[in-house]
């Protein structure tokens, strides 16, 4: 199957063009396609925009879900290693907890690994003293609230991927049927009008039949950063790339969130942002899927200085 934009392209440029010829062109006879009325064929224009649109929704819905889960173990990972830092600090002098914590391993990548040294380092916090903090602001209850909420955001997550597969399919599954109804649209209408006449000569430069298929796309790179007041710019390039999602972690946010899903904008604008340190990174995309993220940039939105 072409690739999805080319599809929606061909589908708009074979509905305005059977618009034409159903209306007669240069006075001939008007001609329509027997296996679908113009009206059909502005109906699957319309739908194919309504399931893009919804294929771009589900899939920003899981890229922030995504985005609050690896928040949540990230936190697990840092707090895993300071309850092995501290933990061996605390209990040098009792061999069997302090081996315990010894053995804790802090370094997994997977998310689901991450999770399991968290509970791990909670189950030997847990045996060597329920009651020990090795900081004000995290407890074993904080803890296992935190892995807790961690699950919660793996069960959100999961939902959502699912809920952006289902629109995936959906918007395939439609892009698939449209595609053949293309070629077989421009099959029929070409036998029925030689080059030359109006109509055929119509038909041929307005419906484009191929496409060049896209490079996988390359990482984002994010330059030219301006902060103005509380005004924010930056321009993203990645070779091969005709989208790009845009991402932004607040000062004290635990996550990233998607500002802009989408876009065909290379440049990137925000306006009256708060005071504080501001991180963005950008999501390249074409018809072939995501390229590598952009490295996260970090930004600072000073408070404005009393005159």
């Amino acid at each position: 199957m072409s690739s999805l934009a080319f599809i929606i392209e061909r589908l708009q440029k074979t509905a305005g063009t059977q618009d034409q010829l159903a209306a007669g062109v240069e006075n001939r006879p008007p001609w329509i396609w027997p296996r679908k009325t113009v009206l059909q064929w502005n109906t699957d224009v319309t739908k194919m925009d309504q399931l893009k649109s919804n294929e771009v929704l589900k899939r920003t819905e899981w890229r922030n879900k995504a985005e609050a889960w690896d928040g949540v173990l990230a936190k697990i990972q840092q707090i895993t290693r300071e309850v092995r830092r501290e933990g061996l600090v605390q209990f040098r002098n009792d061999a069997v907890n302090c081996e315990c914590f010894e053995s804790l391993a802090t370094d997994a990548r997977s998310r689901d690994d991450i999770y399991s040294q968290g509970d791990t380092a909670r189950a030997v916090w847990q045996t060597a003293n329920p009651n020990w903090t090795y900081s004000t602001d995290m407890s074993l209850g904080d803890f296992g609230s935190l892995l807790a909420t961690c699950i919660s955001c793996r069960i959100a997550h999961n939902t959502a991927e699912t809920a952006w597969k289902v629109a995936i399919a959906a918007l395939n599954d439609k892009a698939a049927r449209v595609d053949q109804d293309n070629v077989d649209w421009y099959a029929a209408v070409t036998r029925k009008f030689a080059a030359g006449t109006p109509e055929g000569d119509l038909v041929r430069s307005n419906v484009p039949t191929t496409s060049r298929p896209e490079e996988p796309v390359q990482q984002a790179v994010i330059s030219n950063l301006i902060v103005s007041g509380g005004n924010i710019h930056f321009d993203v390039h990645a070779p091969g790339a005709t989208r790009y999602t845009y991402l932004q972690k607040l000062s004290g946010a635990a996550a990233f969130v998607v500002v802009l899903a989408d876009s065909l904008e290379t440049s990137f604008n925000l306006q009256g942002q708060p005071v504080g340190v501001h991180l963005f990174k950008a999501v390249p995309s074409n018809s072939r899927g995501d390229g590598p993220e952009s490295a996260v940039v970090q930004v600072t939105v000073a408070a404005v200085q009393a005159a």
